[in-house]
């Protein structure tokens, strides 16, 4: 038990050199690991000496038939108590911590409200810009595969500035979606008629797919978008260069 405390310890001090990254997904995968590092601990600890003693003392004709009698051990019960207390505790702690990270931004966030709809997504910038991206922009439907993110025309893909965080309000025209930024590892419904949140940072200029997570119809596995990240002075020379206070959807096919 004591190694699994100094384990515990030691997970948690090496793990909170990490939280000077910001973006959820390291919150996410710190928690999976202390998890997973506790849930192997203890099985080491309880399956071993289980192992050992049903070898040790298996039943064997006229031997160990009977075994001794032990009416109770106080110092036995305390430990297997306490013990398990404080880990649940830790777990809890720790976990809930790494959650308030993973759903409040941080200040100076940028803030974008992506509306969904039957298939694309709609992403409006502070200062009014929309980008649209519809199914059949980034997929081709005939054959059911998703285009190379080199292939896709730039101006349907949401420019966001790399080493800035960025807060996302979701919601949607018709059905439920669901925003899901698998890189990021980050998901929210987007529910019609509310107004839900959720945040992501990338810290290098790179392509990331959004896919719609909740399926909404007939064309619900090609609903995908591509997150386009730019160092910032190249995304504010991106969304002031083109202002725009509002821009036509795109007509929407009849759903199947």
């Amino acid at each position: 038990m004591r190694n699994l405390l100094i384990l515990l310890s030691l997970a948690g001090l090496s793990l909170a050199s990490e939280g000077a990254v910001v973006y959820p997904r390291v919150y996410w995968e710190n928690s999976v690991a202390v998890w997973f590092w506790v849930v192997v601990a203890i099985y080491i600890i309880v399956a071993v000496p289980s192992i050992y003693f049903m070898i040790k003392y298996r039943y064997r004709p006229k031997e160990n038939e009977e075994g001794a009698h032990i009416e109770g051990n106080t110092a036995i019960e305390i430990v297997w108590t306490v013990i398990p207390t404080i880990i649940v505790l830790f777990l809890g702690t720790y976990s809930f911590a790494n959650f308030v990270k993973q759903r409040n931004a941080p200040e100076g966030a940028l803030e974008i409200k992506v509306t969904a709809f039957m298939w694309g997504w709609e992403f409006e910038y502070p200062n009014g810009k929309k980008v649209y991206t519809f199914f059949n922009q980034v997929a081709e439907p005939e054959k059911n595969v998703y285009l190379m993110p080199e292939k896709i025309d730039d101006s349907v893909k949401a420019y966001i500035p790399a080493g800035k965080p960025v807060k996302v309000y979701c919601t949607s025209r018709d059905v439920i979606h669901s925003f899901f930024v698998h890189e990021a590892r980050v998901t929210e419904d987007c529910v019609p008629g509310r107004i839900t949140k959720l945040w992501f940072q990338f810290n290098k200029p790179g392509e990331h797919w959004v896919f719609c997570r909740e399926y909404c119809g007939t064309w619900h596995s090609r609903m995908a978008s591509v997150l386009k990240v730019v160092p910032e002075e190249e995304f504010n020379k991106w969304l002031g260069g083109q202002e725009q206070a509002s821009v036509e959807q795109p007509a929407q096919p009849v759903q199947q």
